[in-house]
């Protein structure tokens, strides 16, 4: 909702001297992590954060660095499965970065935690496109950016102009287009946070920008379980070959372990019918791989992030 939208830029925000870091903090929480992300498994975290701003990141990953405890970055949850028992250190949730900035020539600065849902109507109503590959892919622009997220209407990368990040000892720096290193499915971010991205669209007309989006979402919600709980695609596509195929063809649709099951719909996506376990993922994921190992001979690597506490 366009009310929602906060148009000050972050950068700004972070460079007031006499800011202070503005986050919520739980410790040793009880939150199970699961019901932040897009799939719906997951355990709990020592510690989860909530930072408002560019300066409160900085303070959580400082804080954290200093404690000597690990930390993880949490957008919407997709493309994340979460082991049962949680994950030891902090996690930082960004979906408090919620700003967008509309600048001249096409220019749209985006806070890391925004919906990429909403930065497509927002930019949409302003007559910019260039989006497509965002359509109906569940994410923040975070998550989005880190992973190049996109398919057969393009990638996210290419329509970055930089990037604002947070590095482990709290320095804010912008990266350009080239230093982002995109690829599939990756980008120069493991080892920094998110909290801003700037990107360059170009003008379109505004309708018919919507009838193409709305025929992306119909090709989509025909091949893809998009109304059931998933972290999108389990597993990368191996050189040349669909991963999807690749698990139909070795007769594994339908498997199911739990409330966990490999999507009738598409072989690539593992859906929770409401109460899975990750452990029920797990079991889901080891089978699909042995057996698309048996049939075919290829070795599917995960695309899916998996956190766990360490030692196990």
């Amino acid at each position: 909702m366009i009310s929602r939208i906060d148009f000050r830029p972050l950068i700004a925000k972070s460079s007031r001297r006499s800011e202070v870091p503005s986050a919520s903090w739980s410790g040793a929480t009880t939150t199970r992590l699961g019901a932040l992300t897009t799939l719906g498994v997951g355990g709990s975290a020592d510690v989860l954060c909530r930072p408002a701003s560019v300066a409160g990141v900085r303070h959580a990953v400082t804080s954290a660095v200093t404690a000597g405890r690990p930390w993880r970055v949490l957008g919407r949850g997709s493309n994340l499965l979460i082991d049962d028992a949680g994950v030891d250190g902090w996690v930082i949730d960004l979906r408090r970065l919620s700003g967008i900035t509309f600048g001249d020539d096409g220019l749209v600065t985006v806070g890391a935690g925004v919906n990429t849902s909403v930065l497509l109507g927002a930019t949409r109503r302003r007559g910019l496109g260039g989006l497509e590959c965002l359509v109906g892919y569940p994410a923040t622009v975070g998550g989005a950016v880190r992973m190049n997220a996109g398919g057969r209407w393009g990638a996210t990368g290419e329509r970055i102009e930089s990037v604002v990040v947070v590095d482990r000892d709290g320095a804010v720096r912008e990266v350009t287009h080239d230093e982002c290193a995109f690829a599939y499915r990756s980008s120069a971010f493991a080892r920094s946070v998110i909290v801003e991205a700037r990107f360059r669209l170009p003008h379109v007309d505004p309708e018919a920008y919507r009838a193409a989006v709305e025929e992306i979402q119909t090709t989509k919600a025909a091949a893809q379980p998009l109304q059931m709980r998933s972290a999108g695609c389990m597993f990368r596509n191996p050189e040349g070959l669909s991963a999807g195929r690749l698990v139909d063809d070795a007769g594994m649709l339908g498997l199911r372990h739990g409330d966990a099951e490999v999507s009738p719909v598409h072989g690539n996506f593992v859906v929770n019918h409401g109460s899975a376990s990750a452990a029920d993922v797990f079991r889901v994921l080891d089978d699909v791989r042995a057996e698309v190992q048996r049939v075919h001979g290829v070795e599917l690597e995960l695309e899916v992030e998996v956190w766990r506490r360490s030692g196990t």
